[in-house]
């Protein structure tokens, strides 16, 4: 084990301890022996992402319903991207590319039985190595210490909010789901918690809602905001196999299901709204560099599935703002990446960036040196609920190869909702470039 290893073993004090332990420990007296020259304040990092939230169902990116009036009201007053992607359809792999600015084959979370690999440098890591006090809050079953998740922070609390909703259901301990749980109102206790104690700056927060997730079981008024006259079936629960083993129900039912998710949704906004608020309260937010995105996106049967698997716009297109004091509000239409996070907070936090990124700082598209930072973006599927696949999206083509490497593309101006595939025999000059880049991904 090498010497920095040895140095962010010693630096993740405490994870998974207990809401009451917690917050003894985060005391301003306990923190002042630790926290860097408060004289020479460097800029405070706030990292939230939220679970399962597609683009689409973002009222700020035309949706309809009014799902997100405070994520509205944040883009409108940051650095807003409309064309930000995840690098995979589900929460492992997309966070392991956001912790270190590599692609889901690099950094090694691409499965449940995986974890993120301890050689790569988290970004909690390298702010940790530059004087931040680093601090994480969640509960997704896929985000905690065991997947490796844990990596640099000082404080990663990933086990609270599910200890105590479990002590709620002792006569129901062996058939607990998180997944039928109200988490974020916990999340926000302890992030809300931390900050009113907090004495460490410059420090990074990261936190996750993981709500929209499935089941979508959203409390009422959301659980009937959108679809109040409903009368059949679907409940919200077993969305995840029920593609599995059977056929996709009627429009009204699948209308209801959506309707749901977009409840919780709704109610996710909410507590997004409520951290946005404290954050003002403490006097953090000005100063403070914020971003705010999807982790990845879901599926309502629009290719034959729900849940999340698979390369799919609806998976991976997400959205994403950033706040960065004293810089103006913006939208950018340009082709960003989850990999992109890491050096942009690199950047701007003053740190060099290594070579171990894959991604590039939007430092430089913010000030508008450029016009655009990536001339494509990438998403691997490796969760095995379907098929591996990988794909390279640009603007405007989508290039697909499976793990047998069979390959097909999308016409994405042409057929924005990617439901006409194209064959390797029909592949435009462009198509053929992504082909190239998808190549090496693609084990033989």
């Amino acid at each position: 084990m090498n010497d920095r290893r040895l140095q962010s073993n010693g630096r993740r004090l405490i994870a998974g301890a207990g809401l009451i332990a917690l917050t003894m420990a985060w005391g301003p007296a306990s923190m002042q022996a630790n926290d860097v020259d408060v004289g020479v304040r460097s800029m405070d990092v706030v990292l939230i992402t939220i679970s399962s939230l597609r683009a689409d169902h973002v009222s700020c990116q035309g949706y309809e319903r009014q799902t997100t009036p405070h994520f509205d009201r944040f883009a409108a007053e940051s650095v807003f991207f409309r064309n930000a992607f995840a690098t995979s359809g589900w929460m492992m792999p997309a966070h392991g590319s956001l912790f270190t600015s590599l692609y889901p084959s690099l950094h090694g979370a691409t499965h449940i039985d995986r974890e993120l690999g301890q050689e790569h440098e988290t970004l909690a890591e390298l702010l940790a190595d530059n004087g931040y006090y680093c601090v994480g809050f969640c509960c997704g079953p896929r985000l905690d210490s065991a997947h490796g998740y844990a990596q640099g922070f000082h404080v990663y609390d990933d086990q609270s909010a599910v200890g105590l909703l479990r002590a709620l259901e002792l006569d129901r301990a062996e058939s607990f789901d998180i997944n039928r749980h109200r988490t974020n109102d916990l999340i926000n206790d302890a992030v809300i918690s931390w900050l009113q104690s907090n004495a460490h700056h410059p420090f990074f927060l990261f936190v996750h809602y993981y709500d929209n997730h499935w089941d979508y079981l959203p409390p009422e008024p959301y659980r009937s905001r959108y679809d109040p006259n409903y009368t059949g079936t679907i409940d919200g629960t077993r969305i995840a196999r029920e593609p599995l083993y059977s056929n996709p129900p009627s429009e009204a039912d699948i209308r209801h299901l959506i309707a749901l998710y977009d409840g919780e949704v709704r109610q996710t906004d909410e507590d997004l709204g409520d951290l946005l608020a404290a954050l003002k309260r403490e006097g953090l937010f000005e100063s403070s560099l914020v971003i705010i995105l999807g982790d990845h996106g879901e599926a309502f049967y629009e290719h034959g599935h729900t849940s999340h698997h698979g390369v799919y716009d609806e998976l991976i297109h997400i959205p994403l703002a950033i706040s960065i004091p004293r810089v103006a509000s913006k939208i950018l239409d340009a082709l960003v990446s989850q990999v992109d996070i890491l050096p942009t907070v690199l950047d701007y936090a003053g740190i060099g960036i290594g070579d171990q990124c894959q991604g590039r700082s939007l430092r430089p598209i913010i000030e508008g040196r450029v016009q655009r930072v990536n001339e494509f973006v990438v998403a691997q599927y490796t969760g095995k609920a379907v098929p591996d696949i990988f794909a390279v999206r640009s603007p405007q083509f989508k290039c697909c190869m499976t793990a047998q490497r069979e390959v097909l593309a999308y016409d994405l101006v042409s057929d924005p909702q990617e439901t006409v595939a194209i064959g390797a025999q029909q592949f435009t000059a462009p198509m053929r470039q992504l082909e190239e880049i998808l190549l090496p991904m693609v084990s033989p």
